[in-house]
């Protein structure tokens, strides 16, 4: 395989500095893989033989070194941020642990430094094991058939699956993001250990896992994503409330939801955190107010509304905790959908700092749920608003609830 893209010229600049300086440097990971897919990565991962404190010496206030359990440096360029890391091994039952009564299965430290094949071979997945050299013609090293299984679309382990879960059960996570992005099929013996050892998420910290799910509304794949780790069983470890959704009635049409603000990120919408959980929250918090209501009927205005809202976006997204920030948008984004449909005090709406995102989810939704044009028409086809956040946006303190 062979890609028909060019390496960005900021992770470029980098290998080749740390290069000059002695240290064998590649591109690794994802963006390897993307560029044998012909897909533009979105970030640009090195991996060298340099420590981080080499590294911090060399590109000095530019580097940053950042970690305890997986230390690496991240290295500032313009608005881009270049994550680097040391060659890895893998690190021994006793290395690894991160407690006295640990059993030393779960990998809590990871910074026993390596060579290439062997960093190769500590990774997750064959297709994410690839290394590139850009500075000699873009030269793969394929340690482990990475080439072959990308070439397939097949996930395939970097070692028995059930034992790298254990090691770092997000693994089964990433397993499915490949799922979901790329339409890969996962091997057997993957999706087994997936099915038995989903329970595992358990272990894994509420802010990591938090963010996981962050990244993957970052891209347009998440109804793919989120469905692929529903058919797995993984959802229900992850966010119960949508597991639940996805079982029942409401799927279709959540998904179909889903699937249009995929469509939206695609072609530029905004990625903000108060539209793309408010789109997840959406069906939820409509059952929670209205519990007879078919998707999309809305609610009525209560005395209350505010905090009840607020209170159901917080169980959809249980068992993680978000700020009081992020939980009030989503909650404001959600509360300004009824406006929308009455059509009264449309300068009012206009004015309110969530405006732009409730607008998104509004035009999400009746796209997906084909809302007749006498609704919709009034606010979708002012030019206006087409992918325009007001310059005036300031970020507020929540109201207190």
């Amino acid at each position: 395989m062979s890609t028909k893209l060019s390496v960005d010229k900021g992770a470029l600049s980098i290998i080749e500095t740390l290069q000059e300086e002695g240290h064998t440097t590649y591109l690794v990971g994802g963006a390897v893989r993307d560029l044998l897919l012909d897909i533009e990565p979105k970030d640009y991962d090195i991996s060298t033989t340099a420590t981080p404190e080499d590294v911090k010496r060399i590109f000095g206030r530019a580097a940053r070194i950042i970690g305890r359990r997986f230390k690496i440096v991240h290295i500032y360029k313009g608005r881009n941020i270049y994550e680097i890391s040391t060659f890895r091994r893998m690190p021994t039952e006793e290395e690894r642990k991160g407690r006295f009564d640990d059993e030393g299965l779960m990998v809590w430290r990871d910074n026993e430094w390596g060579t290439p094949e062997e960093d190769a071979f500590r990774r997750d997945f064959t297709a994410n094991a690839l290394f590139m050299d850009p500075v000699n013609n873009n030269e793969i090293l394929d340690y482990c058939g990475g080439q072959e299984d990308i070439k397939n679309g097949v996930v395939r382990s970097l070692g028995a699956p059930s034992i790298r879960f254990e090691e770092d059960p997000v693994r089964m996570l990433r397993a499915l993001k490949l799922v979901g992005q790329y339409g890969f099929k996962l091997e057997k013996s993957v999706a087994k250990a997936i099915q038995d050892l989903g329970p595992k998420m358990c272990l894994v910290s509420q802010r990591r896992l938090y963010e996981e799910i962050l990244k993957i509304t970052y891209k347009p794949c998440a109804a793919s994503t989120f469905k692929a780790c529903h058919d797995e069983g993984l959802l229900q470890y992850l966010l119960p409330e949508m597991a639940e959704m996805l079982s029942g009635e409401d799927a279709p049409a959540f998904l179909e939801l889903i699937r249009t603000r995929d469509e939206k990120v695609k072609v530029g919408s905004s990625l903000s955190r108060a539209y793309s959980l408010a789109t997840l929250c959406y069906r939820f918090v409509e059952k929670k107010l209205c519990p007879e209501s078919k998707f999309g009927d809305g609610w009525e205005p209560f005395d209350g509304i505010d905090l009840k809202v607020r209170e159901a976006v917080e169980e959809f997204l249980q068992p993680y905790h978000v700020t009081r920030l992020v939980s009030a948008r989503v909650r404001d984004v959600l509360l300004l959908q009824r406006r929308f449909k009455i059509l009264k005090g449309r300068n009012k709406t206009r004015r309110h700092p969530e405006f732009h995102y409730a607008w998104l989810l509004f035009n999400t939704l009746a796209e997906s749920l084909e809302w007749d044009k006498e609704i919709t028409e009034p606010w979708i086809n002012d030019d206006t608003l087409v992918n325009k956040r007001p310059k005036n946006l300031r970020k507020r303190k929540p109201k207190q609830s």
